[in-house]
């Protein structure tokens, strides 16, 4: 499994506009929880939000963040 950091996961996100948890278990290897607890990670942090169930897109804080770090 890749270890992703919290940057690299929102730049995927970004990049997809939006995704799902199976898209974390094909591209970084994760497991189904492990998936979850990532995305769930993220939204406790407002760095994204699920506009409909089980899609995750990335929010204004998180898009913040991304160009702060120059990764847009």
């Amino acid at each position: 499994m890749i270890k992703a950091t919290k940057l690299e996961l929102l730049e995927f996100i970004n990049d997809r506009e939006f995704i799902r948890a199976t898209d974390l278990m094909n591209y970084f290897g994760y497991t189904r929880g492990g998936a979850r607890s990532m995305l769930h990670w993220l939204k406790s942090q407002r760095l994204i939000i699920n506009d409909v169930k089980g899609q995750y897109t990335i929010t204004n804080d998180g898009m913040r963040k991304l160009i702060y770090y120059g990764k847009v």
